[in-house]
């Protein structure tokens, strides 16, 4: 067997030697192998049959979602938790928050929560999968009360501009060094830019988290496209965002406004079968969709960060060292002193197209 080649996937310059240690996820025996930081998502709800908003998640299933989520080459990510009733998310925090307390090797991989929700939009199609009754608008005081029971370690949150003190809260948020990112929202331009003047820097799986039927013009991924200080990330699994749909998206924003997600629940990385996430129970086939009850939303996704990759090169509008940043990117700004682990994946052992 001849030697691999090995090329960075950050600069796109071919390697003398492999880096040590190297971590080679995949088929370990290709001719090729691109390496770099290992993948960061900051979007995950579940993995492996484990279902994190479950409340009675113990720190053997939280360790065994986070060792199949490093076999897809993601060496760390944001837990997410979604809207549920204020006690309910409290509760959960503060469970979750002493498993990682009690596991290291969860806490090197876990590097703090995303709160989706529950100041989102109310409206059909904006909720998506998240329930309507449980959505409010932006109360810090409540926040604070979430923040606490978290340890401090909620990260990110996602949350709707167009609500009443919504630009106060992402003004208070931004200073205690909490990224704000909008989404499940049908904010206005002006909100959208409200919000970016008050600290908003990203914008939560776009394309998603809306209504099937949306003005010709005026809707909210126009908006967004418009707005070129936001950040964007984007679902690459081909069914949240048709392949053709995650390609234009990728051109019109210019690939260093993007972020890539998995926005995984538990399903992903197991076979189709009944899965839960929080309260919803929701049936996954061969086909891999997750479809909330009813068939009017998506509720996650059962993608793995692995195979997202791939996507991003397969249909997304993506060379290798784009599709790299894009699964990095976020980790880059928020974590910055979080030194990656080297990851290696196959390619076919020609120069990857740039």
């Amino acid at each position: 067997m001849t030697n691999p080649i090995w090329m960075n996937a950050i600069s796109g310059k071919k390697l003398d030697s492999p880096p040590d240690p190297v971590w080679k996820i995949g088929d370990t025996s290709a001719a090729g192998f691109l390496v770099g930081p290992g993948f960061f998502d900051p979007q995950v709800n579940g993995f492996a049959g484990v279902d994190f908003q479950n409340p009675d998640i113990t720190t053997e299933e939280l360790e065994f979602a986070l060792r199949e989520i490093q076999r897809a080459g993601c060496s760390h990510v944001l837990l997410t938790l979604i809207t549920a009733g204020i006690d309910s998310m409290q509760y959960q925090f503060r469970h979750l928050a002493g498993i990682l307390q009690e596991s290291e090797f969860i806490r090197q991989g876990i590097l703090g929560f995303h709160l989706e929700g529950p100041f989102i939009s109310h409206k059909p199609g904006f909720h998506g999968a998240h329930p309507p009754e449980l959505v409010c608008d932006p109360d810090w005081t409540v926040f604070e009360k979430l923040q606490h029971a978290s340890g401090g370690q909620i990260r990110l949150i996602t949350l709707a501009p167009e609500l009443e003190g919504s630009s106060s809260f992402i003004r208070k948020a931004t200073d205690s060094r909490v990224m704000v990112s909008l989404g499940h929202t049908d904010a206005g331009y002006q909100d959208l830019l409200n919000a970016v003047q008050a600290g908003a820097r990203m914008v939560t799986h776009l394309g998603n988290g809306c209504p099937e039927q949306l003005h010709r013009h005026d809707n909210i991924i126009q908006r967004v496209l418009a707005i070129p200080d936001l950040l964007v990330s984007l679902i690459p699994d081909g069914i949240h965002l048709p392949s053709f749909v995650l390609s234009n998206l990728v051109h019109a924003l210019g690939s260093s406004r993007v972020v890539m997600t998995t926005d995984a629940m538990s399903a992903a990385g197991a076979p189709p079968g009944e899965y839960r996430l929080g309260r919803l129970q929701l049936n996954v086939g061969e086909d891999r969709i997750v479809m909330a009850p009813g068939g009017k939303s998506f509720a996650g996704s059962s993608l793995t960060m692995e195979q997202g990759f791939y996507n991003c090169m397969r249909f997304g509008g993506f060379d290798a060292m784009g599709a790299w940043r894009a699964w990095t990117r976020l980790r880059t700004i928020l974590f910055p002193e979080v030194e990656a682990p080297w990851l290696a994946v196959p390619f076919g052992g020609g120069i990857p197209e740039k």
